[in-house]
């Protein structure tokens, strides 16, 4: 949902729960399985990164420790503002991985509902690695 590379696309097929990408080199093999069956394929159009960014600033909310959120505050600010938010929470294993949590939700929430409209129920399964 969040993959923005350049001529790189994501179906779901709803047969097997498989995301596939379609890029360059299978780009043919992968659309005219697509082609082929329509009903079992749903395209993933990737999160505009403001999207992204928005999901960033909720965060930054709700850290309660001032001087980090202070950090995070100017880490949104300007360009590289991922690579700057990332690096800050790198510092902090505790609230990256209430980010990475935070974030996951926010992404599987959208994903749901977008498969929703299409008839599709999904169920996420945990990442224990």
């Amino acid at each position: 949902m969040e993959n923005r590379v350049p001529g790189t696309t994501h179906y779901l097929n709803t047969d097997t729960g498989e995301v596939i990408p379609v890029f360059g080199f299978n780009r043919d093999q992968i659309l005219g399985e697509i082609q082929q069956f329509p009903r079992r394929y749903v395209r993933l159009a990737p999160q505009a990164g403001r999207t992204g960014y928005n999901a960033m600033v909720e965060f930054t909310r709700t850290v309660s420790r001032p001087e980090l959120r202070a950090e995070l505050e100017a880490a949104l600010d300007g360009h590289g503002v991922y690579r700057r938010f990332r690096a800050v929470l790198k510092t902090e294993p505790r609230e990256l991985r209430r980010w990475q949590q935070f974030h996951g939700e926010r992404v599987a929430g959208r994903l749901r509902k977008r498969l929703e409209a299409e008839g599709i129920a999904i169920e996420l399964i945990p990442d224990n690695t």
